[in-house]
């Protein structure tokens, strides 16, 4: 089988807006492989032969247009069916995230540096790479907040990056939750690699936690999802507990920030990097 293949360089903070775009239209793989130029990722979009190139690249152009920015070269390819998994292991390499620790794929064998931890991850087919904004502030956030003897909450833990590095920072008990099966698949099998034991992973979401038995919250969401869960993230944390919430784009912080406010949460810090944002509030006694 072959596939249709368009290929263009946008700038990061437009990224997430262009695979939206295309999300109705069928698009059936995605490639992002970072670029020498700053703020600009390579997107390679892949789509069913039948599919309307023309009408693809004007939707692209759609959102150029209306950020008032100018429209990059796309390229068109047709495409061979391979070993999709094996051509993005090529693209995946080892590279460092926040301050503490060094990302290396669990297929590869490379020198770590001597003021790094180690965390071996394979995503499988599940979110977190420790690539995307919106991990890599959560990460940076732990490495501020987290304290020893905590027990950690990760809602949507996906490949169970942040589950490890919580555990590697100290954390008592980590518990890591997501509502798809083969991501907490995913997870346990990363957190064997990575994290010796009090780390526990289960299928299903933040409702099956027990009242105020967590000091901390992670969710790494959006930010629909993490208003709707919101009256359960204050069920569980224990008083004066800590919540990182990532994941939400900076356009809609004043929705969210509303929502935190009502449940009388206080915003300690707040992380940005291109469009997304990340929130540490706070939970106080009633």
């Amino acid at each position: 089988m072959s596939w249709n293949q368009l290929t263009l360089d946008v700038p990061d903070d437009l990224k997430d807006a262009v695979i939206g775009q295309l999300s109705d239209d069928g698009v059936a793989g995605v490639w992002e492989i970072p670029v020498p130029e700053l703020g600009v990722t390579r997107l390679i979009l892949y789509f069913e032969p039948r599919s309307n190139i023309e009408k693809l690249e004007k939707q692209v152009r759609t959102v150029f247009d209306r950020s008032y920015r100018k429209v990059p070269i796309i390229s068109r390819a047709v495409v061979e069916e391979c070993d999709w998994t094996e051509e993005w292991k090529k693209s995946y390499r080892s590279f460092p995230i926040g301050d503490d620790f060094f990302v290396i794929p669990s297929w590869e064998e490379c020198r770590v540096p001597h003021d790094r931890l180690p965390i071996r991850i394979d995503p499988g087919q599940a979110f977190g790479t420790g690539t995307h904004e919106t991990t890599q502030l959560t990460v940076e956030a732990l490495e501020r907040w987290i304290e020893p003897d905590q027990v950690v909450l990760d809602v949507g833990t996906g490949s169970g990056i942040l589950a490890i590095v919580s555990r590697l920072l100290g954390a008592k008990e980590v518990i890591a939750c997501d509502i798809d099966p083969i991501a907490v698949q995913v997870a346990h099998a990363n957190i064997e690699r990575n994290a010796e034991d009090e780390v526990w992973t289960f299928s299903g979401s933040v409702d099956a936690v027990k009242s105020e038995s967590v000091r901390l919250i992670l969710g790494n969401l959006t930010a629909d999802l993490i208003m709707d869960l919101f009256e359960e993230f204050n069920r569980v944390l224990q008083p004066h507990g800590i919540a990182i919430f990532s994941g939400i784009l900076q356009e809609q912080r004043e929705e969210i920030c509303e929502v935190i406010d009502r449940f009388g949460f206080t915003i300690h810090e707040e992380l940005t990097r291109g469009e997304w944002l990340a929130l540490i509030a706070e939970k106080h006694v009633a």
